[in-house]
This record gives C-alpha cells, sequence and structure tokens, in this order.
C-alpha cells in the first residue's frame, strides 16, 4: 500500500521529561508527543550554525506536552511557542531527552555472533 509523505511526517513518538524538583517537591515528569520525522538534516544544519532559534525549533518537534498554563482560568496547555519563557537549563534537558530517544541505538546488537550494523 502506498505511503505519502504527510503520513512520514506525521508519525509521533513519546518521550518522558524528568526534571529535578526542588527541596520541598518531588521530581517532575512530563509527558511530551513529538514529531522525530520533522528532525531534518536542514534543521540540524540551521540549528548547529546557530540558525534557528527555540521558538522556532520545538514547535517544529513538539505535538504536545502535559505542561498546562495555570495563569488562565481553566488552564490549558502551554503553548510551546512560548518556550523561550522557560529556563536555558530546561530547554536544555527537553533537547538532551529528544535527541536521545531519536537517536539509533549505540550498540550494536549481537545475532549469533555477528555484529549487525
Amino acid at each position: 500500500m502506498p505511503v505519502t509523505y504527510r503520513q512520514i511526517a506525521a508519525k509521533t513518538a513519546k518521550v518522558t521529561l524528568q526534571i529535578q524538583g526542588d527541596e520541598d517537591n518531588a521530581d517532575i515528569t512530563i509527558n511530551i508527543v513529538y514529531y522525530p520525522n520533522k528532525f531534518t538534516q536542514e534543521l540540524l544544519a540551521r540549528a548547529q550554525a546557530g540558525e534557528v532559534t527555540d521558538k522556532e525549533y520545538f514547535p517544529t518537534l513538539i505535538k504536545s506536552w502535559d505542561i498546562l498554563d495555570d495563569t488562565v482560568d481553566p488552564p490549558v496547555m502551554f503553548p510551546i511557542e512560548r518556550i523561550e519563557e522557560f529556563g536555558i537549563p530546561f530547554m536544555q534537558a527537553l533537547a538532551q531527552a529528544l535527541g536521545e530517544d531519536m537517536r539509533p541505538n549505540t550498540v550494536a546488537t549481537q545475532m549469533n555472533g555477528n555484529k549487525s550494523i
């Protein structure tokens, strides 16, 4: 059965991000749904060259997360487009979680003594 570009680009994956809580609170778990196939060579090159901002990078990749904007009533999903309101450590942890989830397993598996590549 034929497949379309949109079907491939629309594929989603899920990742969980653990953020350390403060002294009085437990660690925080954030569930993220993202588009791994939107992380293209072009986006990677632009990010490495400093040509793409976090405000553009993360909304391209993230479909949804369970972070709520509690400044409105009732609370709604915090807009990913406002990611620059978070601190740099949060955005670094988010980028690392997404990158680790997308990265292929770097440990070669063995089958019958032969390493697969």
